[in-house]
């Protein structure tokens, strides 16, 4: 049976291990990045149904790693942006670039696996 593939993009480990572990838990086949760069490179190889991204990162932050997957490669999967900053300024460029949902930590788990379903079952309905 097929599991949606979760790559998750962030420099807290804690915060990686803790929403893998519950992403795994409800049956998602779940990989991790440590940075923008490294993340970049996971989601053009690994091939994810969805993308959880930080913003503020080493090396490549999640506006870069957003506007690369979407102007320079052919991946069209959901992309949800987190991050600590509640600002709107933030909050509209992450939507312009394409951001799916936005989401400011601390995350609450339950909200963010039932917007995950959300978002997989409507990529799934725009590519029947």
């Amino acid at each position: 049976m097929y599991k949606d593939r979760i790559l998750i993009i962030d420099d807290e480990k804690d915060f990686l291990d803790l929403v893998g572990e519950r992403l795994k838990l409800e049956g998602y086949d779940v990989t991790t990045a440590f940075d923008g760069e490294n993340g970049l490179q996971k989601a053009k190889t690994w091939n994810p149904d969805l993308i959880i991204c930080d913003v503020k990162m080493p090396k490549k932050d999640g506006f870069e790693v957003l506007k690369n997957l979407r102007q320079e490669t052919d991946i069209r999967v959901p992309f949800v942006m987190l991050t600590v900053v509640d600002d709107f300024a933030k909050i509209k460029k992450a939507y312009d670039e394409e951001a799916d949902f936005y989401v400011t930590k601390p995350v609450e788990l339950a909200s963010l696996s039932k917007n995950i379903r959300i978002l997989l079952n409507l990529s799934k309905t725009k590519k029947e």
